[in-house]
């Protein structure tokens, strides 16, 4: 095979593009259907799969309520160190393969009840052991109900004063 042999080959290579582009958009065009219907119905069991899994995670939640003294004030190295905890807990069970993220995160909720407003951190089962470290100094870190389980509730948001009953 010569020099010429080869540049001869390159030219008709190029000459016959535009043909071979022809052609594989032709075939791309009269099996698109298939295709999207293929993609369409992956991405439909994916999804499926995701909401399947996290239904079990989200079954499956502890509450702790963070309950502070009467000389609690917490200084900023403190405050980084138990939002560094809460990072923690959501990577100890975050397996985004396996796992929705909905499941495997870490709530803060702060809720009021009767006028006193009380700090709560809800995570999966799983990252309760993280999660119980002391992350402040005169804090007790005590389960929401016996045995830890979440109630159901809605979180609500009111302004203003609640009106006369």
């Amino acid at each position: 095979m010569t020099t010429a042999d080869l540049i001869d080959d390159a030219l008709n290579l190029v000459g016959n593009l535009p043909t071979q582009a022809g052609r594989l958009a032709d075939l791309a065009l009269s099996n698109a259907w298939w295709a999207a219907l293929v993609i369409f119905s992956t991405g439909a069991a994916a999804a499926v799969a995701r909401w399947l899994l996290s239904r079990g995670a989200m079954a499956d939640r502890t509450v702790l309520e963070v309950l502070p003294t009467t000389g609690f004030d917490p200084k900023p190295e403190e405050v980084v160190r138990f939002g560094h905890q809460i990072a923690r807990a959501h990577k100890s069970v975050s397996r985004w393969l396996i796992s929705s993220s909905r499941g495997s995160a870490v709530r803060v909720r702060f809720t009021c009840t009767g006028g006193v407003l009380s700090m709560r951190v809800e995570g999966p089962a799983r990252a309760m052991s993280v999660l119980r470290h002391q992350g402040y100094a005169q804090v007790e870190m005590r389960p929401v109900e016996a045995g830890g389980r979440a109630a159901p509730e809605r979180p609500q948001i009111r302004l203003g004063s609640q009106p006369a009953s």
